[in-house]
């Protein structure tokens, strides 16, 4: 009895000790200590250049006049190495649609600038933008916002960015502001230059919109060291999971990005914003491509009217979906998600809330019964897990179509959770094609001559038709792999062949890619790779880097993680900069 005793009390004390380590675990101090730790993060910034590419089917008439009518002067702050080396990045981006830029250079002062640009320059600017490197600006939102103010008032924007050792790239805090030429005259005229004396004249002013500049500062634990390296708009993030400014833990953060993120695109996001904060020099070309030449078919985007009295007037333009709500009656594609227990309640949320609400029917595997996600449909295949046996889990998924739902689509897209597909892009490329013959689209690799297949991580779409045999013919029979163990995407290929059923070429009529093998940054960005890299033996037809990487009406990106899903549908869907109208091919 004495034993028992002993030992119910070790395991009591035991307990007790676990429970405070778990506490202290999720606790600020041990945060602290693991940041400690923790190397700060420093981007990587080399010399490239992504090129040039025109979108010629856009209109861009209103945004050509606000450019002349609304006068914009940048000013970067440009005092150390690493901001001289994303420099060119800038004046590739958007700073290439400054009326003007102007540069800080060390040993310059703000006012010493200020005084330069005002005094050579006061004739041809209505607007100084002052920003740092680490920022994306949307020049054209910028533009819309101040035409409706009176460049000769003293109005001003003002967002003070948070320096965050483990996210942030220059590791320092940062102020960004837009000021009037009235107001740049009278910083200048009272001598405001000090901190004291600046924040006094400034409140002599009139401030304008600031919040579309996205001021940013919150506590430093909510933003995970473990997603530096993927440092995508976390501001964005922030505002759509946070409501209020109470300290959250790690844990938290991680399991309320999957819960809490946007019930629609961003949720309510703000009406053409400003500036992205935090950008990295690879995500500037990015960013680029998505707003300026990246476009979903069949969606012509509206604009809201500038009104009279402003420097430009515009009459509102009403957005148009017609063409893409036609082809989602025309074009039905069955979309089928393969995921994993553990990750997949957000990434099921994510995806339904993101890209799968456009197709006609959204599946999702997994090998468990899972919570109903709201909007979902979800199959449990009895299946063992593991990217061993991932072959054998695609064709118990495809069973369960053919058996329960080839009579609701005529086109059939395979994803992986770390896929993001644009739907209507899909639709457009798919519109030619009978689904009642055999179709199999996507990212074409061919590694030796003996063998043909598509991507699986980029996706493939197969026809009605290539189904039908796939599932009647292939399955059964021993020119396909029976067993479950393999690579996917190889069997996959091989079974489709040995059916009859030919890989078509998915690419554009110029030769662009539209499914996409890995994420933008790997295609787009030169210099990520080299020539040994297992991508180049594989591609049937190679991948131009830089903006002739990929499609205008590229249809799936690979490597996307779940909370980058929602910032891409933002930019595609909710985000064209203002001015341009969004122009397609017939």
């Amino acid at each position: 009895r004495s034993c028992s005793c002993l030992a119910l009390v070790l395991v009591s004390i035991s307990f007790y000790y676990l429970l405070e380590i778990y506490m202290f675990a999720l606790s600020r101090a041990s945060l602290e200590i693991v940041l400690f730790f923790q190397p700060p993060y420093k981007e990587r910034i080399i010399e490239y250049d992504v090129g040039t590419r025109n979108h010629t089917r856009d209109n861009r008439t209103v945004a050509q006049q606000l450019v002349l009518n609304v006068r914009v002067h940048c000013l970067l702050h440009c005092t150390n190495g690493h901001e001289r080396r994303k420099l060119p990045h800038i004046l590739s981006t958007w700073g290439a649609r400054c009326n003007r830029m102007h540069i800080v250079e060390d040993g310059q002062t703000i006012q010493a600038m200020y005084q330069s640009v005002y005094e050579q320059h006061y004739r041809e600017l209505d607007w100084l933008l002052h920003v740092n490197v680490d920022s994306y600006v949307i020049m054209e939102n910028l533009r819309y916002h101040l035409a409706q103010y009176a460049p000769t008032e003293q109005i001003y924007l003002e967002a003070f960015h948070a320096a965050y050792r483990y996210a942030h790239v220059s590791l320092k805090d940062t102020t960004d502001y837009a000021l009037s030429r009235g107001a740049l005259e009278q910083l200048l005229a009272r001598n405001c230059f000090s901190r004291s004396s600046w924040q006094d004249c400034l409140a002599d002013m009139t401030e304008g919109p600031s919040e579309l500049l996205f001021p940013f500062q919150v506590p430093s634990e909510v933003l995970p060291f473990t997603l530096r390296s993927d440092f995508w708009n976390w501001p964005y993030i922030y505002r759509a999971v946070y409501t209020d400014a109470v300290i959250r833990s790690l844990v938290i953060v991680i399991e309320r990005l999957a819960n809490l993120l946007f019930s629609q695109g961003f949720g309510k996001p703000l009406a053409y914003p400003i500036a992205f904060p935090y950008a990295t020099a690879n995500q500037l070309h990015i960013i680029e491509y998505i707003l300026y030449h990246l476009r979903s078919y069949g969606r012509v985007n509206g604009m809201p009217a500038i009104p009279e009295g402003s420097a430009v007037q515009v009459p509102a333009v009403v957005a148009d979906d017609s063409v893409a709500r036609r082809l989602y009656k025309e074009v039905r594609i069955l979309c089928l998600v393969l995921t994993y227990p553990h990750i997949y309640e957000k990434v099921g949320k994510t995806i339904q809330q993101t890209w799968g609400r456009r197709c006609n029917k959204l599946i999702i595997f997994s090998s468990r019964n899972q919570t109903n996600v709201d909007g979902v449909h979800s199959v449990a295949l009895n299946v063992s897990e593991g990217y061993r046996l991932l072959w054998g889990k695609t064709k118990a998924a495809f069973r369960h179509v053919y058996k329960h739902h080839s009579h609701e689509a005529d086109w059939f897209f395979k994803a992986d959770h770390d896929t993001y597909a644009i739907m209507d892009n899909m639709r457009y490329m798919l519109h030619p094609y009978q689904p009642d013959e055999p179709f199999y689209f996507g990212c074409h690799f061919t590694p030796d001559k003996h063998e043909s297949y598509m991507s699986g991580g980029a996706g493939y779409v197969l026809s009605r038709e290539a189904l039908r045999r796939l599932v009647e013919h292939g399955f059964h029979s021993n020119g396909c792999n029976r067993r479950p163990t393999g690579t996917e995407d190889f069997e996959m290929g091989f079974c489709l062949d040995y059916c009859g059923v030919p890989a078509t070429d998915s690419r554009d009529s110029e030769g662009h890619h539209r499914f996409l093998p890995l994420s933008l940054e790997h295609v787009m960005i030169p210099g990520q790779y080299d020539a040994k890299f297992w991508l180049n033996s594989f591609m049937h037809h190679q991948i131009k880097t830089g903006m002739e990487c990929c499609s205008t009406y590229a249809i799936t990106i690979h490597y996307v993680v779940y909370y980058q899903m929602y910032l891409f549908d933002y930019l595609l869907y909710d985000m064209t900069p203002y001015g341009i109208i969004e122009g397609h091919e017939p």
